[in-house]
C-alpha cells in the first residue's frame, strides 16, 4: 500500500448538549427560578391609606320665590279709644236722666234733695264729666225752632240743661272737678255759625254758670270772667258776676274792689 502511513485516530466530537455546558444549566436554572418566583406566594404588603373622599362641589341653590301673601278678610276699623277725660255715651245719658229726676223732684214735697245729691256724688268724676260734656254739646239746642223764647215758657231741652247746671252748682262746694267744669263751660267759645236761637241759649247758660260760680268761689269767678276773650260777651256777663258776688254775701265795697280791674 502506497502513501503515508495513517496517523493516529481523531478524537470523537463531544455530543452537542455537552457543548452547551454550563450555559444551558444557567438557562435552565434561570427558567426554574422564574417558575419558582412566579408560583411563590407574595409576602403581604401594607395597604396604602385610603385617599380622602373628595367633597362634591356644592350645587348652587336657586332661591325659592317668596310665598304669596294670603289675602285676609277685611278687618273692620277699630273704634278710636276715647280720651280718659271724655265722658262715654252711657255717662252722658246718666247725666241727662239725673237732671230730669232732679228737676222733677224739686216740685215734689217728698223729694229728698240731700239723699239724692249724696247718691249722685258717689259716682264722683264720671257724673261730673257726663254733665260737662252734655252741656258742651249744643245738639239739644239745635232742635229748637228759630223763634224759641228763653225768658218765658222755656222749652224742655233748655229746662233740662238748666237742671244740669244746678247739679254742678250743688257739687261745686265739695268737688273741685265740678268747679273746673263750670269754668271750662263758661270759657268755651260760641261758634258763630250756630243759629241765633242756639247762641242765645248758650249765652244764657254762661250767665247762669258765672252767677253760680261766684257764689261758690268768688276769686275763681273773677278770674274766669277776666279770661273771656270776647268784649261783647264780657258786657253781657258782667251783671252775672256782680250779682253772683252779691249773692255770695260780698258787700258792695268788696264787689267794687274785686271787679275794679275788669
Amino acid at each position: 500500500m502506497n502513501g503515508p502511513p495513517p496517523g493516529p485516530p481523531r478524537p470523537k466530537p463531544p455530543h452537542r448538549w455537552r457543548m452547551l455546558g454550563p450555559g444551558l444549566a444557567m438557562l435552565v436554572l434561570a427558567g426554574a427560578g422564574l417558575v419558582v418566583s412566579s408560583t411563590r406566594p407574595t409576602s403581604p404588603q401594607t395597604p396604602a391609606p385610603p385617599e380622602p373622599p373628595i367633597a362634591p362641589s356644592p350645587t348652587p341653590r336657586v332661591a325659592a320665590p317668596p310665598p304669596r301673601p294670603i289675602p285676609s278678610a277685611p278687618v273692620p276699623p277699630a273704634e278710636a279709644p276715647q280720651p280718659e277725660d271724655t265722658a262715654t255715651p252711657e255717662q252722658r245719658e246718666a247725666a241727662r236722666e239725673a237732671a230730669r229726676e232732679y228737676r222733677a223732684g224739686r216740685f215734689n214735697a217728698f223729694f229728698r234733695k240731700a239723699a239724692f245729691m249724696e247718691e249722685f256724688a258717689r259716682q264722683g268724676l264720671t257724673r261730673i264729666r257726663g254733665l260737662r260734656d252734655e252741656l258742651a254739646d249744643p245738639s239739644a239746642l239745635r232742635q229748637l225752632p228759630p223763634d224759641a223764647r228763653f225768658l218765658e215758657n222755656k222749652p224742655e231741652p233748655v229746662l233740662e240743661r238748666m237742671a244740669m247746671i244746678d247739679l254742678l252748682f250743688e257739687l261745686a262746694p265739695s268737688e273741685p272737678s265740678a268747679r273746673d267744669a263750670m269754668t271750662s263751660l263758661a270759657l268755651s267759645p260760641i261758634d258763630r255759625g250756630l243759629p241765633d236761637s242756639v247762641k242765645k241759649g248758650l249765652v244764657g247758660e254762661k250767665y247762669d254758670l258765672l252767677f253760680r260760680l261766684a257764689q261758690v268761689d268768688r276769686q275763681l269767678a273773677v278770674d274766669t270772667f277776666a279770661k273771656l276773650e270776647s268784649p261783647k260777651l264780657k258786657n253781657l256777663l258782667r251783671e252775672a258776676l256782680i250779682a253772683g258776688l252779691a249773692e255770695s254775701g260780698a258787700s258792695p265795697d268788696e264787689v267794687q274792689r274785686m271787679t275794679a280791674h275788669l
